[in-house]
């Protein structure tokens, strides 16, 4: 198989050398001060296997990592490693995830990253220069950046979203923290992740083993929505994974694949129960429940009537996707679709997982942020 590495030539290596010598707050120098700078070699190489099977070769240790169009990745980063430092450039989608984010306080570097490399959307390789990245991790789908960054001399990490591990959050998150942890070396928090995973799933699955199809709530991810536009989720997507897992049943999984823009016919159409909303768009709850939407009549949707729009919680990063929290997703889920079936206090829930897994004493005020995420972590 090919292998990517560092610089072939001494130019450029050149210019991505020196990176221990950077200004630490900013996080990035010039092109021309990189020139500049003394040429150092790697006293460490490994290769590993990305998610596309290719085989990358990256340095030993890694203290400058950019995250790309993989956008939770930042935060698996942290699970697996304890530390954001290392992530010294992310997607601005990311950022504005991780600014809202209680990983904003358990581990504030992750705020000095930067995000000026994507311009218009796509990857500008001289702004990305000047960060001078030891690793750039792009999601697989991306084969644009993914050449165009490899030809730049950048090791790149391909990693798998939707098409990993079939599309089931826990497994998927677990793919990425075994990769992560052939990277650095680091495996103790992912074993602790995938254990507690298991468990969590097997009370679920304990719980709802005798809930009859016809008592399980219909439902649908609100995945996208503006007044011009409405995307849900379906079959083969991260929603459809959390539904089946909490004993829910997906509404538009036999008419969607992946996500799909529909029309409020649609949605008459499917009539859900429970309608849960992403934090990759900026509506909110009270948008449907108060019938605020231009164009659109929520009104008459069994779950605007009773009552039952939710929008999912944002923790160390966004709960739809995969992520560090997602035993709290299981949990808080399974909770909303069948609430006489898990009685516990999800509030208590986060404050010990957030405390025996981030070592982080949460308090109530970011407990609430989690459960009432702002519609600024949407913004691009």
């Amino acid at each position: 198989m090919k292998k990517y590495g560092f610089l072939a030539t001494l130019a450029l290596t050149a210019m991505l050398a020196a990176c221990g010598s950077q200004d630490e707050e900013t996080g990035s120098k010039s092109s021309s001060e990189a020139a500049n700078s003394e040429v150092q070699t790697t006293v460490e190489e490994k290769i590993v296997t990305d998610q596309l099977g290719r085989e990358v070769t990256v340095p030993g240790s890694i203290d400058r990592v950019v995250t790309g169009g993989i956008l939770p990745y930042f935060s698996t980063w942290y699970v697996a490693t304890n530390s954001t430092k290392e992530i010294v450039g992310m997607h601005p989608n990311s950022y504005n995830a991780a600014k809202n984010s209680v990983l904003a306080k358990i581990s504030p570097d992750v705020l000095k990253a930067d995000t000026s490399f994507v311009q218009n959307g796509e990857v500008n390789v001289e702004e990305l220069m000047k960060i001078n990245p030891q690793l750039y991790v792009e999601i697989a789908t991306d084969e644009k950046s993914i050449d165009k960054i490899s030809e730049a001399g950048i090791p790149v990490v391909a990693v798998k979203a939707i098409d990993a591990a079939a599309a089931e959050p826990l497994a998927t998150f677990n793919s990425w923290l075994t990769l992560t942890s052939q990277i650095t070396g680091t495996t103790e928090r992912a074993d602790r992740f995938l254990d507690e995973g298991k468990k969590v799933q097997a009370q679920l699955d304990e719980q709802l083993k005798d809930v009859e199809k016809q008592d399980k709530p219909r439902a649908m991810i609100l995945f996208m929505h503006n007044d011009k536009s409405i995307t849900v989720g379906g079959k083969n997507f991260f929603g459809n994974q959390w539904l089946n897992a909490t004993g829910a049943i997906d509404v538009a999984e036999n008419d969607v694949t992946g996500k799909k823009e529909v029309n409020m016919e649609q949605i008459y159409a499917w009539n859900p129960d429970i309608i849960y909303i992403t934090n990759f768009t900026e509506t909110q709850p009270d948008d449907l429940l108060q019938n605020k939407v231009s164009g659109q009549d929520w009104s008459q949707i069994k779950a605007v009537q009773d009552g039952k729009v939710y929008k999912i919680p944002l923790g160390i990063y966004r709960w739809f996707p995969p992520s560090g929290d997602a035993p709290l997703m299981l949990k808080w889920m399974a909770q909303k679709n069948h609430p006489s079936l898990f009685d516990y206090k999800i509030e208590d829930e986060i404050k010990t997982y957030y405390k025996d897994f981030y070592e982080f004493e949460i308090s109530d005020s970011e407990i609430q942020s989690i459960l009432n995420p702002s519609s600024d972590a949407a913004k691009y």
